[in-house]
C-alpha cells in the first residue's frame, strides 16, 4: 500500500466534497432528518427517555438514501468525466484507489454524523441529563453502520458511470441489510424441524425459526447492543466485515480491467467469484466465533445493559441436565409509557443472558402482537396472556394490550412468568427462575400456620373463600414451601421458617414453636402489635373465636400462648401494648398518612440533622435497601441479661413516640371504625429498632425455668384457678412421687441443652402484605398520580429468609436498581400542570361529596324534628317519614345527577387544559429540535459559498462583474 497515494486520493475527493456549497446541503438534509426520527415523533415523549431511541429505530432508513448520494460519485462520476483512465495510469495499486475513495467517503460520513452528535447531544441536553456513555455507544454504532453500507455502496458505484443509476444501485444493495428486520412478514415464524433435516436446525420436533435467524442478520438487530450502551466484539466484527468484503469486491470490479476480454477471462472470473464466497464464508465464521468468546463492554453510566457479577457467577456455577431455554413474547416497540422501560430492561437483560453462556441458555425473543401466531403459540404452550393497560398518550388517556412475559424451560422442568410488571426488578426475576428450573432440589421453607392465614383460608366476614398471600406465590418460584402445624412438636427441619405473628398461636402450639427456634432452626418472626390483616389479634390483643355473630353476644376468647417464652429465649423484649410514631414523611403529597406509618429511608437522618445509620450497612439482608414503610409497628429492645448477639438491620429517626395499641383505633362491635383522633401521642425522641438479627447460643442455666419445664408450665394453664384436681404438687409430673426424689423405675431426668438461636425479627407483618407487593410492581408508574411510593419491603422481607437459609445468591440482584435517564425539563415544565389538575379534580370530588352529605344531614334532620314530636299517632309519623324519606330520594337523585355533570364537565375542562399544556410544551421542544440543528452546517455551507465567489472574483475586471 502506498500511503502517499492513498492520501492525495483521500484528499482530492474529501475536499472536493466540501468545497462545494451542494455538499453542506446534503449534511443540512441528514442532521434535519435525524432531529425528525429522534425527537419529532410522540413515542419520544411518551417514552420520557433521554435518549436516542426512535432514531435508532428510523437511522437505517435515513441512511439508505444519504449513503448513496456519497457512494454514488465515487466512480461513477470518474467515469462520467473521464478521469478514471488517467487515475489509473498513476504509480499505484488498485488496493490503493479503493482504499483512499473509501476513506473518503468515510470521513465525509464522519463530518455529517459529528454535526448529528453534536445537535442531538445538545437537544438532550436541553431535555435532561443524558448518559454520556450510552449516548456515545450509540453514535460509534452509527458510525460503523455508516461505514459498512458506505463500502457496499462503493460496490454499486464500480458497476455503473451514471450517478442517478450508481445511487439506485447503492440503495437497492444495502436495502437487504436494511430490511432483513422484517423478515417475519415474508417467512414464517417457526417451523418444526423433520428428521431429515441437518441436525444444526434442531433436533426432530424442535421449532426453529427462520424469521428470527434471518432477522439477526440484519444491521437493525446488529446495531440493537450499541443503543443499549453495549460494544460487543461480535457486533464489530459483522459490521468489519462488511467493510472488508465490500472493498474485496470494489477491488475485483477495479481489477478486472487487467484480464476482461483475454481468454482466460471466464475462469478469472470464476477465481475471483470463489475468493470473494470463501471469504463470505470466512467473515460469517469469524462473526459466529466473536459471538461465542462474547466479548462485550457495557459502557453506559448506569450499567443498564449489565448484569451483575453475581449473576454471572451465578450462571457459571449452574450444571443443568439439559439447556435453558428462555422463550420471550414481548410487543413491539410501541408500548405504553409506563411500559418503556421495563421492555428495555427486560430485552437487555435476556440478551446478555443469550449472550453469557449459549452452552447453558438460549434465549428466543418473539416479536408478539394480538391475534398473532406468536400470541396463539404464547397461550398455548405457557399460558402467557396479553395485559391490558392503560397508557397516557399526550395527555390523552388510551387503552390497550401489551405482551411482557417470559417462558423457562429445562427438561421438564418449567417456570413461566406471565407478565413484567413496572416495577418488577428484571435481573432478579429471570436469574430466579434460571436457578429454580435448572437446579433438581430447592431450598425448604416452612411457613408456620397461625392466624395470619398466609395460605388463605375462608373468610367469615365475606362467607367466601381468601387466596394465598403473594409472599407464598413468590417463596414457591424459589423455595420448596411446606405448612408447618405447632399443634404436635416440630422435628423436621427446614432451611428456614417463617412465622408471621405467632403470638396467635395456642399454648401447646407456643410451647412446640418455641422448642422449635431453641433447636437451631433458622427462623424468621414477623410479630405486630396492632396488624392492619383482618381477623389477626395483635400481640396483646385477645384471640378471636372464628366466629363472631355480633346479635347473640360476645364469646370467650380462645386461649393464646405465652409469647413472653419466646422473648425470654431470644433475649428481647417487644411491648404488644404499644405501636411506634415518627413524624417524618418524605412524600409532601402523602401527607394524610398517619404518623404510625412509619418511613425508613436513606434520607432520614439528614432530614433529621443527625448522624448514624437507619440500615444496617454491615448486614447482606439491609446493605442495599432505600426504603422501607412499616404500619404501625413495635420495638425491639435487647434484655440486659441477654448472651445473645443482638444485630440491629433498621431503626427509626429521634423524632418518635409511643402510643398504646388500645387508642390507635375507633372500635366497634361490627369492626374497623377507623383512626381515633383522640389517641394520646407521648414523644420519646429516641431511636427504635423496628428489624434486628439475633444469634448465639443460650445456655440452659440461663433459660426461663418454663421453658425448662414446660410440662408442667402446660399444665398449669390448663386451668386458670390453678392445676387440675388430684395432680401433684408444681414440679411433678403424674406416677413420678414427690419433687426432689425419683419415682420408683422412673429414669434419669435429661440433662438440659443449650439453645442455638438464629432468628429475624422484625417488629411489623404488614409490611409483608399484599399491598406491598402490589406497590412494587407498579412502582414508578406515572399513571398511579401522586400514590407513587417504591418501597424495599418486599426485598427487605426475602434478603431476610435468604440470608437464615443461607442462599445469599439472590440478595445483591434483588436490590440492584438500575435507573433510566428521563426527560426532566419536559417532566418540570408540565409539573404545575399536573398538579392543578389532581388538586382540581379533589376540589370538585370534595364538592361533590360535600353537596351530597348537606342533603344527608337535611334528612337526618327532618326526621329527628319528626320524632321529636309528642302526641303524634304513630301510624301518621310512620307515613310522614315514608314521605320525607320519597321526596329525600328525589332530591337526592335530581342533586346528584346535576353536581355529576357539573363535576364531569369541570374534570373534562382540566383535563383539556392539562393535555394543551403537555402539547404545547412537547410541540415546542419539537420545534426547537428541528431548526437548531441545521444553523451549523447553513452558516459554514454559506461561508464556503461566500469564500468562494469572493474567489471566482479576484482578478476580474470590475466592467465584467455583474
Amino acid at each position: 500500500m502506498n500511503r502517499n497515494v492513498v492520501g492525495a486520493i483521500f484528499k482530492r475527493n474529501f475536499f472536493a466534497y466540501f468545497n462545494n456549497p451542494t455538499g453542506y446541503v446534503f449534511i443540512c438534509l441528514f442532521v434535519v432528518l435525524s432531529s425528525l426520527a429522534a425527537f419529532w415523533p410522540n413515542d419520544f415523549f411518551n417514552a420520557n427517555l433521554d435518549n436516542l431511541d426512535q432514531l435508532n429505530r428510523g437511522l437505517p432508513f435515513i441512511l439508505l438514501v444519504f449513503i448513496p448520494a456519497i457512494t454514488m460519485s465515487i466512480w461513477a462520476e470518474e467515469r462520467r468525466a473521464g478521469t478514471d483512465e488517467l487515475l489509473l495510469t498513476i504509480p499505484a495499486g488498485d488496493f490503493d484507489v479503493v482504499l483512499g475513495k473509501y476513506l473518503a467517503a468515510v470521513a465525509i460520513y464522519t463530518v455529517a454524523l459529528v454535526f448529528s452528535m453534536v445537535c442531538s447531544f445538545v437537544t438532550l441536553r436541553l431535555l435532561g441529563n443524558p448518559d454520556v456513555g450510552l449516548f456515545l455507544a450509540t453514535y460509534f454504532g452509527y458510525w460503523l453502520v455508516g461505514i459498512a453500507m458506505l463500502a457496499i455502496g462503493m460496490v454499486a458505484s464500480f458497476l455503473t458511470g451514471n450517478l442517478t443509476v450508481g445511487f439506485v444501485l447503492g440503495a437497492v444493495f444495502n436495502a437487504p441489510l436494511v430490511f432483513a428486520t422484517f423478515a417475519d412478514v415474508i417467512l414464517p415464524t417457526g417451523w418444526v424441524v423433520p428428521g431429515w433435516w441437518p441436525h444444526i436446525f434442531g433436533q426432530p420436533g424442535d421449532v426453529w425459526y427462520p424469521a428470527t435467524a434471518v432477522r439477526n442478520w440484519s444491521i437493525a438487530e446488529q446495531f440493537r447492543d450499541f443503543g443499549r450502551g453495549v460494544i460487543a466484539l461480535a457486533n464489530v466484527a459483522y459490521f468489519g466485515a462488511i467493510v472488508a468484503i465490500s472493498l474485496y469486491v470494489s477491488m475485483v470490479l477495479i481489477s478486472r480491467r487487467h484480464w476482461q476480454g483475454r481468454r482466460q477471462a471466464e475462469n478469472m472470473a470464476f477465481h475471483y467469484s470463489l475468493r470473494s464466497v470463501l471469504l463470505v464464508i470466512m467473515a460469517f465464521g469469524l462473526v459466529l466465533l466473536c459471538e461465542y468468546r462474547s466479548l462485550r463492554a457495557d459502557v453506559s453510566s448506569e450499567q443498564l445493559s449489565s448484569l451483575s457479577p453475581q449473576t454471572r457467577q451465578l450462571v457459571r456455577d449452574l450444571q443443568p441436565k439439559h439447556t435453558v431455554h428462555i422463550d420471550a413474547y414481548v410487543s413491539s416497540e410501541d408500548v405504553p409509557e409506563s411500559y418503556v422501560q421495563t421492555r428495555l430492561n427486560l430485552l437487555a437483560m435476556l440478551s446478555e443472558f443469550g449472550a453469557l453462556n449459549s452452552n447453558k441458555i438460549q434465549v428466543q425473543v418473539h416479536n408478539t402482537e394480538p391475534l398473532s401466531e406468536e400470541a396463539d403459540r404464547a397461550e398455548k404452550l405457557f399460558g402467557i396472556t396479553a395485559r391490558n393497560v392503560v397508557s397516557r398518550t399526550q395527555g390523552v388517556i388510551k387503552a390497550g394490550e401489551l405482551y411482557m412475559g417470559v417462558a423457562l424451560t429445562c427438561g421438564l422442568n418449567k417456570v413461566v412468568i406471565p407478565f413484567f410488571d413496572y416495577g418488577t426488578p428484571v435481573e432478579y426475576e429471570l436469574v430466579r427462575s434460571i436457578a429454580t428450573v435448572a437446579e433438581q432440589t430447592r431450598k425448604k421453607v416452612g411457613v408456620l400456620v397461625t392466624d395470619a392465614k398466609l395460605f388463605g383460608g375462608f373468610d367469615q366476614a365475606s362467607m367466601s373463600p381468601t387466596q394465598n398471600q403473594p409472599i407464598i406465590d413468590e417463596l414457591e418460584k424459589q423455595y420448596d414451601v411446606k405448612q408447618v402445624s405447632a399443634d404436635q412438636p416440630i422435628t423436621e427441619k427446614y432451611d428456614v421458617l417463617l412465622a408471621v405473628q405467632p403470638s396467635s398461636l395456642a399454648p401447646e402450639q407456643m410451647n412446640n414453636f418455641v422448642a422449635c427456634v431453641r433447636s437451631g432452626q433458622p427462623t424468621a418472626i414477623f410479630e405486630d402489635p396492632l396488624p392492619l390483616t383482618p381477623g389477626v389479634p395483635g400481640t396483646d390483643a385477645p384471640r378471636q373465636p372464628p366466629q363472631q355473630n355480633p346479635f347473640m353476644g360476645r364469646q370467650p376468647p380462645l386461649p393464646k400462648g405465652d409469647i413472653t417464652q419466646l422473648w425470654k429465649s431470644l433475649g428481647v423484649t417487644l411491648p404488644g401494648g404499644l405501636v411506634v410514631w415518627q413524624q417524618y414523611n418524605p412524600y409532601p403529597r402523602l401527607s394524610y398518612f398517619p404518623p404510625e406509618f412509619v418511613f425508613v429511608n436513606r434520607d432520614l437522618h439528614a432530614a433529621e440533622k443527625v448522624g448514624g445509620w437507619v440500615f444496617n450497612p454491615d448486614d447482606a439482608i439491609t446493605k442495599g435497601l432505600h426504603e422501607l414503610l412499616f404500619l404501625f409497628p413495635g420495638s425491639i429492645r435487647q434484655s440486659n441479661t441477654s448472651s445473645l448477639t443482638f444485630k440491629k438491620l433498621t431503626v427509626t429517626g429521634v423524632d418518635t413516640g409511643v402510643v398504646n395499641a388500645d387508642e390507635v383505633m375507633n372500635r366497634s362491635m361490627f369492626g374497623g371504625g377507623g383512626l381515633n383522633p383522640r389517641r394520646r401521642w407521648l414523644p420519646m425522641h429516641e431511636e427504635y429498632v423496628l428489624a434486628a438479627h439475633i444469634t448465639g447460643t443460650l445456655k440452659a442455666a440461663a433459660m426461663p425455668m418454663s421453658d425448662q419445664q414446660p410440662e408442667v408450665d402446660q399444665l398449669s394453664q390448663a386451668q386458670p384457678g390453678g392445676l387440675p384436681p388430684g395432680h401433684p404438687p408444681v414440679g411433678t409430673a403424674p406416677g413420678r412421687g414427690v419433687p426432689g426424689q425419683p419415682a420408683a423405675g422412673a429414669k434419669p431426668a435429661a440433662k438440659p441443652v443449650d439453645a442455638k438461636i438464629n432468628v429475624v425479627l422484625v417488629a411489623d407483618i404488614d409490611c409483608i402484605y399484599r399491598d406491598f407487593f402490589e406497590i412494587r410492581n407498579q412502582a414508578g408508574d406515572p399513571n398511579r398520580g401522586d400514590f407513587n411510593l417504591n418501597p424495599d419491603n418486599v426485598t427487605f422481607a426475602f434478603n431476610a429468609l435468604d440470608s437464615l437459609a443461607g442462599d445469599d445468591r439472590f440478595i445483591p440482584i434483588r436490590t440492584r436498581r438500575p435507573m433510566h435517564r428521563t426527560l426532566e425539563r419536559v417532566e418540570a415544565a408540565t409539573q404545575r400542570a399536573r398538579e392543578d389538575f389532581v388538586t382540581n379534580r379533589d376540589t370538585f370530588v370534595k364538592d361533590y361529596e360535600d353537596a351530597l352529605a348537606k342533603i344527608e344531614a337535611q334528612f337526618k334532620k327532618e326526621l329527628e324534628d319528626l320524632q321529636k314530636r309528642q302526641n303524634v299517632d304513630p301510624q301518621q309519623m310512620l307515613i310522614e317519614a315514608q314521605m320525607i324519606q320519597e321526596r329525600h330520594n328525589r332530591l337526592l337523585q335530581v342533586k346528584r345527577d346535576q353536581l355529576q355533570k357539573e363535576r364531569d364537565l369541570k374534570t373534562r375542562d382540566i383535563e383539556r387544559k392539562l393535555t394543551l399544556t403537555v402539547r404545547g410544551v412537547q410541540n415546542g421542544y419539537k420545534l426547537w429540535a428541528l431548526l437548531l440543528p441545521p444553523i451549523a452546517p447553513l452558516l459554514i455551507g454559506l461561508a464556503v459559498l461566500v469564500n468562494r465567489r469572493a474567489g471566482e472574483r479576484e482578478g476580474v475586471a470590475r466592467s465584467r462583474l455583474r
